[in-house]
């Protein structure tokens, strides 16, 4: 397959997947959030973890904000979109409330409060467009999630357990994958954990 046809079939895909979670209800979408934050409460990994990685939902994904109510011990940490032309995240602490600034994605985001370097996160719940159960994903094409965790690849086991989170129809049979991509170490949907690693 040439390169511009994979641009283009994963163009494709993006819109479909995108398409077809923003046609969920709003209570579809409340259903899933807490059947994903359920499962996740039993998981080692969420068990284990004191500082968590989680995201603001933005154009139907998975609402995983639940799981500040079902693990009051643990802290949370939203991601923060860097100045360009630096290329990594940054997490800072989510204390639970409603957020006023947005970044130049118009994604809510917290101004203040303690920053943690991404590699000391036990876990991140990674937002995503498309996945397949061996743990490939398609995001929004920036990057930004791959670039930021790329020590995942160079040094195995190192960082945080990365678990995307989405709607399970989203998932896919097989998504083709690059040389950056960094594989998810599982999937959280309403139905399932995959475990990929």
């Amino acid at each position: 397959m040439t390169a511009s046809k994979a641009r283009t079939e994963k163009a494709e895909l993006r819109r479909r997947m995108r398409t077809a979670r923003r046609q969920l209800s709003v209570y579809q979408q409340r259903l899933h959030g807490r059947a994903a934050a359920i499962h996740l409460s039993r998981d080692p990994h969420m068990q284990r973890a004191k500082h968590v990685g989680i995201y603001w939902p933005m154009d139907g994904e998975l609402d995983v904000r639940w799981l500040f109510q079902r693990f009051a011990d643990k802290h949370f940490y939203l991601p923060v979109l860097p100045a360009e032309p630096h290329p990594h995240l940054r997490f800072r602490r989510w204390h639970g409330g409603p957020l006023s600034y947005r970044n130049r994605f118009r994604i809510p985001e917290p101004l203040r409060g303690h920053t943690l370097p991404p590699a000391q996160l036990d876990v991140v719940l990674v937002p995503l467009v498309a996945f397949d159960p061996s743990g490939a994903r398609l995001g929004m094409g920036a990057g930004f999630y791959d670039r930021t965790f790329a020590l995942k690849r160079l040094f195995r086991g190192a960082g945080p357990a990365l678990i995307g989170a989405a709607h399970q129809l989203q998932c896919v049979a097989h998504l083709p994958t690059e040389s950056w991509d960094i594989p998810l170490d599982a999937v959280v949907t309403e139905t399932r954990i995959y475990r990929c690693r």
